[in-house]
């Protein structure tokens, strides 16, 4: 794998120029910013309300792994997937999709692939993976966890994308960690960027390991001395001029090969620990966190947690659905606590009056719009 490498810190964290940066790619509001919200519970067919993850598809269905309950799947009602049903284990952590349109499944138990309607064994039986990525070359990459019970560590199986690349007995899994390979034995995030390098974020017991960023020839690893915020590293994200973010326990680093720069509640997040990031639609970022979700428009800053209808405040996962609403899983280590946020622009009347203007006559458009008529 070749030697692991430290780079150098270039400089102290510049925190006054990270909002700079961030406005070259998001746009401003122009607006009040309201929500309207609502939340999705066991109440309404959700498996389970403690939500590892959140994926929306290429057929427009919402995957949900829940911690306790299974998968959660939805197509406009509610389909729920557990070991019953071919599950390695009922604490579904990350699901992905590859180019062929089947499901990987990543679970506490090893791992599943969703195959012709049903749910088949894809190995690392008894380790317990915690995230995965499909890379551009259509490799699957599993970063496992727990150390002490299985052994933790970064795996790949390579061509899981093409037919040919399975096997009759399923994905060949190598490890990668151990000496000369991917730093930490507790990988809480894998990720690739756009220049097709493969980055992990390690807990390693909570103190955590840093980054590793494999290129195709060796791995280097990045750390607090280096410039890292924080060592223990939960989320990641490469904005669209290339420049790669990491969530940690302690704020937000961002590197863009050279400077390092931090992000934390001095700034305007709701809280350091940061679970996970997204540029929704109309190009804003949002940070989950574990004191509610904030959001950034490139000039001002947004917070939003349970008085402001989040169903809690520990948000581990971050999606958009097709109609642009916003989901947001929470984690709330609660009993009977915990589900999905949904967050939605309310319409505003005036559109709502005019499309009904257009196209109903007016005894009709005054009872749908409440009004009533002379005949009520």
């Amino acid at each position: 794998m070749g030697e692991l490498i430290r780079w150098p810190w270039s400089r102290p964290p510049a925190r006054n120029e990270v909002r700079e940066l961030m406005r070259r790619f998001l746009e401003e509001s122009d607006d009040q910013d309201d929500f309207e919200w609502d939340a999705l519970t066991t109440r309404d067919g959700l498996p389970h309300n403690w939500i590892y993850d959140l994926f929306h598809d290429s057929t427009g269905r919402v995957w949900v792994g829940t911690w306790g309950g299974g998968l959660g799947v939805f197509d406009g009602r509610w389909r729920t997937y557990r070991r019953r049903d071919g599950l390695a284990s009922d604490n579904v952590t990350c699901i992905r999709e590859d180019r062929l349109g089947r499901v990987w499944v990543a679970t506490d138990g090893g791992m599943n692939r969703f195959d012709d309607g049903r749910f088949v064994d894809a190995g690392l039986t008894g380790k317990s993976v915690l995230n995965i990525t499909i890379d551009r070359h259509q490799n699957l990459w599993a970063g496992c966890w727990r150390a002490a019970r299985s052994g933790g560590g970064l795996y790949r199986a390579d061509g899981v994308g093409d037919r040919a690349g399975i096997g009759r007995t399923g994905p060949r899994w190598v490890g990668l960690s151990g000496p000369g390979g991917a730093p930490g034995l507790e990988i809480l995030k894998v990720f690739e960027d756009s220049r097709g390098r493969v980055w992990v974020g390690t807990y390693d017991g909570g103190r955590g390991a840093g980054v590793g960023c494999w290129d195709g020839r060796r791995w280097r690893r990045f750390t607090e001395g280096d410039g890292l915020v924080g060592n223990c590293v939960y989320s990641m994200f490469e904005d669209p001029e290339g420049r790669m973010w990491f969530g940690t326990t302690k704020g937000v680093a961002v590197y863009d090969g050279s400077v390092w720069r931090t992000l934390t509640k001095k700034d305007g997040l709701v809280d350091n620990q940061v679970f996970a990031m997204f540029i929704d639609t109309d190009k804003k970022m949002w940070f989950g966190t574990a004191g509610g979700v904030s959001r950034y428009d490139g000039e001002k800053w947004r917070s939003f947690t349970r008085k402001d209808g989040l169903v809690e405040n520990l948000v581990r996962a971050i999606g958009q659905g097709g109609d642009g609403s916003l989901w947001f899983g929470t984690y709330p280590y609660l009993p009977l606590r915990g589900g999905i946020s949904r967050a939605r622009r309310p319409v505003a009347r005036d559109s709502i009056e005019t499309q009904v203007n257009k196209y109903l006559p007016r005894g009709h458009r005054d009872r749908l719009l409440g009004r009533g008529t002379d005949d009520d």
